[in-house]
């Protein structure tokens, strides 16, 4: 148990940044945003590096002799540069393989350096090797691969131009150089990711917070709360039209004395779930009581009514498992028959109670249970 254990935070360090790949896979996109700033960023900032080389070597013979390692180098940063601009954007999967070309160049211009300015040689190797791991947030792989390539690079451009001894010398150097780089870049990457996996903990209890302080748990719908927030709102500037609907589920309170909490709980649920598609669309639907709810939308009240309409026939095809059938009283008003939101209120509500006057009426049912 403990050796798979072991093999699993390997693996995690290697394929992941050191956190697992659940983790991973939730920070992914975050992480692809802020490489995708970081390659613009560096690409320009070493662009400027490497112009500035090409300008020094017309100036000094130990730069000119690096000349075509800084022109080449210049050209790779360029082309990241631009293809983060114009193709990243389109194809967002091509990030990797830019990522990869930039950094090999940078590498590539280290080498380019060190076979040309042997007195920089050791300096040059050292400072691509640590600075490259560190440059994106990114898993040890991808800079193993990186370093791989641009050891293949250094045997093929200095196995030939290099004097034996120095060209081992360098070689060893370059390979400690990378271990080190890769060490020191998993332990930074892994911070990193770290921070991005905090950072979405703390938006999603952010959210949760939201949601359970301006919705209702049972319904999902929006509370009292959300309900008073909107109605401050529209005093302070209420649209030129709009309706306010207010619901009540009929026979609650028998249901729950009779019943069970269960089977009122199950109207509860079975109001909202007809609110929400009747009047799809509207996200303003509150509960704001036991058995109560609100609608306010923008629009005429023949609007309303229609949406009304779709309510009645949902409610009669509406099943459950405790409770056979579903009535809700419903009364709308409209901000155009009135100076202000809370005589529409009223009126939504006096023609609810109508409604529902009329509902125990025609049942024959003590009024008392509503």
């Amino acid at each position: 148990m403990k050796d798979k254990s072991l093999f699993v935070k390997l693996k995690n360090h290697i394929l992941y940044g050191g956190i697992d790949k659940v983790e991973y896979k939730r920070v992914r996109s975050q992480i692809a945003e802020a490489n995708l700033k970081a390659l613009r960023h560096w690409s320009v900032l070493v662009s400027f590096f490497w112009a500035y080389c090409i300008i020094m070597s017309f100036y000094a013979a130990d730069y000119g002799m690096c000349r075509p390692a800084y022109i080449i180098a210049l050209g790779f940063c360029a082309f990241s540069y631009l293809c983060s601009r114009f193709i990243v954007t389109r194809y967002p999967n091509t990030l990797s393989v830019f990522k990869y070309i930039f950094r090999l160049s940078l590498l590539g211009g280290g080498i380019g350096i060190a076979v040309c300015q042997w007195g920089l040689r050791s300096l040059t190797l050292f400072a691509v090797a640590i600075i490259s791991p560190s440059i994106f947030i990114d898993s040890t792989v991808s800079s193993l691969i990186v370093h791989c390539s641009a050891l293949v690079l250094y045997i093929l451009l200095g196995s030939n131009t290099i004097s034996p001894d120095i060209y081992s010398w360098g070689l060893v150097n370059y390979i400690l150089f990378s271990i080190f780089g890769l060490l020191i870049g998993n332990a930074i990457n892994k911070e990193r990711f770290e921070r991005y996996v905090y950072a979405e903990y703390e938006k999603e209890l952010a959210e949760m917070r939201m949601r359970y302080a301006y919705f209702d748990r049972m319904t999902g719908l929006r509370n009292r709360h959300a309900y008073e927030d909107m109605l401050l709102k529209l005093e302070e500037d209420p649209p030129s039209e709009f309706c306010v609907i207010m619901a009540d589920i009929n026979g609650l309170k028998k249901t729950n004395d009779t019943i069970g909490h269960k089977a009122g709980d199950e109207l509860v649920i079975g109001a909202s779930e007809c609110l929400t598609a009747a009047f799809e669309g509207i996200e303003t639907i509150y509960r704001i009581g036991g058995d109560e709810f609100c609608i306010i939308m923008i629009g005429s009240l023949e609007k309303a009514k229609l949406y009304l309409s779709n309510l009645e026939a949902l409610m009669l095809q509406w099943r459950g498992s405790y409770i056979k059938s579903i009535s809700v009283s419903t009364g709308a008003a409209s901000i155009k028959d009135h100076e202000d939101v809370d005589s529409v209120i009223a009126e939504a509500d006096k023609k609810m109670y109508e409604s529902k006057q009329k509902y125990y009426l025609s049942i024959g049912i003590d009024r008392e249970y509503h």
